[in-house]
């Protein structure tokens, strides 16, 4: 049970990778968590009891974040008093196998752009509805620099998908400005997770040897962004778009 004195953040997608370092660092920022997950129950609990050694406060919430009633189901157990100040959209809606467009069926690109949609419509549409009650509230989406444009053969589905999250994002800022509710995506390149292991370490090296700050993500990097994103020192900052990539996206090196 949350702390009436302690914001709540739900985090979808939260028990591993930029999910987990997200949970992590808003609870030690003060936020009671509510770690979402889809199958992995002993890695969100494992979250839950890092959170709760270091003396914070999470409970763990299962549900698919395509699903509409999962996904309202989700909003309430984060928020049983009615009560969310924060919303971070990370789950990956849909695994994708990189194909090039000719290759690539309509129906596969299809579903990888509409459960991309689907994972943030409905949570942010939930979490809008309480967050206009309040007055307040902040919502960060997890995108990626491939919205931007290709970063190697086969991507389009991927980065098509992420694009109209940005955009999606932007349309939200705009009509949630006016409630008290800001709206904003962070946009990692490359960023070392468990999932992310099996690249070659030849081809992280040379990732990192392009990015003007000379290395890869971490998880935390891109959780501490999102920390910023929604704490009051970003209180006037909505519908950006802030890649977290050390500037490989701005470098022609």
């Amino acid at each position: 049970m949350a702390s009436p004195d302690r914001p709540i953040a739900l985090v979808t997608g939260g028990s591993r990778g930029i999910g987990a370092a997200t949970s992590l660092r808003l609870a030690s920022a003060g936020f009671h968590v509510a770690v979402n997950y889809f199958s992995n129950r002993t890695a969100a609990d494992e979250v839950v009891a890092r959170i709760k050694a270091d003396g914070g406060s999470a409970l763990a919430v299962q549900g698919d974040v395509r699903d509409e009633e999962q996904a309202a189901r989700m909003i309430e157990q984060a928020a049983p008093d009615g009560r969310l100040d924060v919303l971070v959209c990370n789950a990956a809606a849909a695994t994708f196998t990189p194909t090039p467009v000719s290759a690539l069926s309509w129906s596969d690109f299809r579903t990888k752009v509409t459960d991309e949609l689907a994972s943030a419509y409905v949570l942010a549409q939930r979490a809008l509805a309480l967050m206009e009650k309040q007055k307040r509230g902040s919502i960060v989406f997890v995108s990626s620099t491939v919205a931007d444009g290709p970063p190697a053969p086969g991507m389009t589905a991927h980065g098509t998908a992420k694009a109209a999250l940005n955009t999606f994002a932007q349309f939200l800022a705009c009509e949630a400005g006016p409630m008290g509710v800001r709206v904003n995506v962070v946009a990692p390149g490359f960023v070392r997770t468990e999932a992310s292991a099996h690249m070659p370490k030849a081809v992280q090296k040379q990732l990192a040897d392009r990015a003007p700050l000379g290395r890869l993500a971490e998880a935390d990097d891109v959780a501490r962004a999102i920390a910023m994103l929604v704490g009051d020192d970003a209180r006037f900052v909505t519908g950006a778009v802030v890649p977290v990539d050390g500037g490989s996206t701005v470098s022609r090196m």
